[in-house]
Protein backbone atom coordinates (compact mmCIF):
# COMPACT_ATOMS: atom_id res chain seq x y z
CA UNK A 1 0.00 0.00 0.00
CA UNK A 2 0.99 3.03 -0.76
CA UNK A 3 2.34 6.60 2.26
CA UNK A 4 -0.16 8.47 0.49
CA UNK A 5 -3.52 7.19 -0.91
CA UNK A 6 -6.18 10.21 -2.90
CA UNK A 7 -9.35 8.72 -3.92
CA UNK A 8 -10.81 10.25 -7.00
CA UNK A 9 -14.61 11.38 -7.41
CA UNK A 10 -16.26 13.00 -10.35
CA UNK A 11 -13.14 15.23 -11.06
CA UNK A 12 -12.50 15.71 -7.18
CA UNK A 13 -9.64 14.30 -5.14
CA UNK A 14 -9.56 13.40 -1.48
CA UNK A 15 -6.66 12.54 1.11
CA UNK A 16 -7.81 9.29 2.33
CA UNK A 17 -4.72 7.80 3.59
CA UNK A 18 -1.32 9.14 4.63
CA UNK A 19 -2.50 12.38 6.70
CA UNK A 20 1.07 12.73 8.29
CA UNK A 21 2.38 14.02 4.79
CA UNK A 22 -0.19 16.68 3.97
CA UNK A 23 2.20 19.35 4.34
CA UNK A 24 4.79 18.32 2.29
CA UNK A 25 2.22 16.63 -0.21
CA UNK A 26 0.71 20.80 -0.75
CA UNK A 27 4.39 22.07 -0.74
CA UNK A 28 5.55 19.42 -3.35
CA UNK A 29 8.75 19.06 -0.57
CA UNK A 30 7.92 15.15 -0.51
CA UNK A 31 10.76 13.03 -0.08
CA UNK A 32 11.31 10.75 -3.03
CA UNK A 33 10.69 7.48 -1.32
CA UNK A 34 7.29 8.40 -0.19
CA UNK A 35 4.85 6.65 -2.60
CA UNK A 36 1.42 7.92 -3.45
CA UNK A 37 -1.41 6.05 -5.43
CA UNK A 38 -4.86 8.08 -7.12
CA UNK A 39 -7.59 5.39 -6.24
CA UNK A 40 -10.47 6.10 -8.81
CA UNK A 41 -13.84 5.47 -7.26
CA UNK A 42 -17.71 5.06 -8.58
CA UNK A 43 -19.17 6.93 -5.58
CA UNK A 44 -18.46 9.15 -3.18
CA UNK A 45 -19.76 6.66 -0.82
CA UNK A 46 -16.07 4.63 -1.82
CA UNK A 47 -14.33 7.57 -0.95
CA UNK A 48 -15.52 8.46 2.81
CA UNK A 49 -14.99 4.20 3.11
CA UNK A 50 -11.64 4.56 2.20
CA UNK A 51 -10.80 7.11 4.83
CA UNK A 52 -12.73 5.39 7.28
CA UNK A 53 -10.17 2.25 6.40
CA UNK A 54 -6.98 4.00 6.15
CA UNK A 55 -7.23 6.65 8.88
CA UNK A 56 -10.15 5.36 11.24
CA UNK A 57 -13.19 7.20 12.14
CA UNK A 58 -13.43 11.11 12.79
CA UNK A 59 -16.49 12.07 14.08
CA UNK A 60 -17.70 15.72 12.41
CA UNK A 61 -14.44 15.43 10.30
CA UNK A 62 -14.05 15.21 6.67
CA UNK A 63 -11.46 14.08 4.51
CA UNK A 64 -9.38 16.99 2.62
CA UNK A 65 -9.95 17.24 -0.97
CA UNK A 66 -6.93 18.09 -3.01
CA UNK A 67 -6.33 21.56 -5.26
CA UNK A 68 -6.56 19.70 -8.65
CA UNK A 69 -3.27 21.67 -9.77
CA UNK A 70 -1.83 19.46 -7.03
CA UNK A 71 -3.39 16.44 -8.40
CA UNK A 72 -2.13 17.37 -11.79
CA UNK A 73 1.66 17.32 -10.17
CA UNK A 74 1.12 14.34 -8.55
CA UNK A 75 0.25 12.53 -12.24
CA UNK A 76 3.14 14.98 -14.02
CA UNK A 77 5.97 13.66 -11.04
CA UNK A 78 4.65 10.10 -10.82
CA UNK A 79 7.51 7.35 -12.02
CA UNK A 80 4.53 5.21 -13.49
CA UNK A 81 1.42 6.31 -15.55
CA UNK A 82 -2.22 5.06 -15.11
CA UNK A 83 -5.12 5.05 -17.40
CA UNK A 84 -8.56 5.20 -16.10
CA UNK A 85 -11.30 2.90 -18.24
CA UNK A 86 -15.55 3.99 -16.82
CA UNK A 87 -17.13 0.47 -15.74
CA UNK A 88 -17.21 -2.27 -18.94
CA UNK A 89 -15.66 0.25 -21.44
CA UNK A 90 -12.62 0.08 -22.93
CA UNK A 91 -12.63 3.84 -24.36
CA UNK A 92 -9.11 5.39 -24.65
CA UNK A 93 -10.35 9.19 -23.59
CA UNK A 94 -9.00 11.95 -23.85
CA UNK A 95 -7.00 11.70 -20.85
CA UNK A 96 -5.73 8.27 -21.30
CA UNK A 97 -4.49 9.25 -24.83
CA UNK A 98 -2.91 11.88 -23.02
CA UNK A 99 -1.23 9.49 -20.89
CA UNK A 100 0.07 7.21 -23.25
CA UNK A 101 1.67 10.37 -25.48
CA UNK A 102 3.52 11.39 -22.49
CA UNK A 103 4.26 7.64 -21.88
CA UNK A 104 5.47 6.95 -25.46
CA UNK A 105 7.44 10.41 -25.72
CA UNK A 106 9.61 9.14 -22.72
CA UNK A 107 10.30 5.54 -24.33
CA UNK A 108 11.43 7.60 -27.55
CA UNK A 109 13.81 9.47 -24.95
CA UNK A 110 15.06 6.47 -23.52
CA UNK A 111 15.41 4.08 -25.81
CA UNK A 112 16.68 1.37 -23.75
CA UNK A 113 13.76 0.89 -21.55
CA UNK A 114 11.02 -0.87 -21.58
CA UNK A 115 7.16 -0.43 -21.07
CA UNK A 116 5.47 -3.10 -18.61
CA UNK A 117 1.58 -2.49 -18.79
CA UNK A 118 -0.24 -3.90 -15.76
CA UNK A 119 -3.72 -5.20 -15.43
CA UNK A 120 -5.45 -5.86 -11.72
CA UNK A 121 -7.88 -8.78 -12.36
CA UNK A 122 -8.99 -10.77 -9.27
CA UNK A 123 -8.13 -14.32 -10.05
CA UNK A 124 -11.67 -15.18 -9.28
CA UNK A 125 -12.63 -12.80 -12.22
CA UNK A 126 -15.49 -14.18 -14.56
CA UNK A 127 -13.86 -14.49 -18.18
CA UNK A 128 -15.73 -11.36 -19.35
CA UNK A 129 -13.43 -9.24 -17.17
CA UNK A 130 -10.37 -10.71 -18.16
CA UNK A 131 -11.07 -10.55 -21.10
CA UNK A 132 -12.23 -6.51 -20.93
CA UNK A 133 -8.77 -5.69 -19.11
CA UNK A 134 -6.84 -7.71 -22.05
CA UNK A 135 -8.79 -5.49 -24.40
CA UNK A 136 -7.79 -2.91 -22.33
CA UNK A 137 -4.05 -3.27 -22.36
CA UNK A 138 -3.97 -4.69 -26.09
CA UNK A 139 -5.64 -1.28 -27.07
CA UNK A 140 -2.74 0.64 -25.05
CA UNK A 141 -0.20 -1.54 -26.38
CA UNK A 142 -1.75 -0.87 -30.26
CA UNK A 143 -1.16 3.09 -29.46
CA UNK A 144 2.38 2.62 -28.02
CA UNK A 145 3.42 0.68 -31.29
CA UNK A 146 1.63 3.53 -33.40
CA UNK A 147 3.90 6.07 -31.37
CA UNK A 148 7.11 4.27 -32.43
CA UNK A 149 7.49 1.57 -29.49
CA UNK A 150 9.00 -1.70 -30.71
CA UNK A 151 6.66 -4.32 -29.25
CA UNK A 152 9.83 -6.02 -27.83
CA UNK A 153 10.05 -3.14 -25.61
CA UNK A 154 6.75 -3.59 -24.61
CA UNK A 155 5.78 -6.25 -21.69
CA UNK A 156 2.70 -7.02 -19.73
CA UNK A 157 1.32 -8.77 -16.27
CA UNK A 158 -1.19 -8.79 -13.61
CA UNK A 159 -1.89 -8.15 -10.80
CA UNK A 160 -3.85 -9.55 -8.44
CA UNK A 161 -6.80 -7.09 -6.76
CA UNK A 162 -4.99 -7.83 -3.51
CA UNK A 163 -1.94 -5.42 -4.48
CA UNK A 164 -4.46 -2.44 -4.60
CA UNK A 165 -6.01 -0.56 -2.15
CA UNK A 166 -9.62 -0.30 -3.43
CA UNK A 167 -13.53 -1.36 -3.01
CA UNK A 168 -14.74 -2.56 -6.13
CA UNK A 169 -14.46 -5.99 -7.22
CA UNK A 170 -12.51 -5.04 -10.80
CA UNK A 171 -10.19 -2.42 -11.10
CA UNK A 172 -11.05 -0.09 -13.64
CA UNK A 173 -7.45 0.77 -14.43
CA UNK A 174 -4.02 -0.35 -16.35
CA UNK A 175 -0.62 0.95 -14.61
CA UNK A 176 1.68 1.31 -17.32
CA UNK A 177 5.09 1.27 -15.81
CA UNK A 178 8.73 2.13 -17.26
CA UNK A 179 11.64 -0.14 -16.68
CA UNK A 180 15.20 1.57 -16.70
CA UNK A 181 16.34 -1.71 -19.48
CA UNK A 182 14.29 -4.18 -21.31
CA UNK A 183 14.67 -7.44 -19.58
Amino acid sequence: MADITLAEFQGRVWLVGGEPYIDDLLANTLASNVSIEIIPCEHKAEVNALWVQLCGVQPGADPWIIHPGIVARIRRNSTGYSIYFAEWSARLDDEARTVISSVAQWALENADAGLQLVEFVDPESPPEIVDLSALRARLIEARLLEAGIPKERISRSRRGLGDVAGMAQESQRIDIVPALSVA
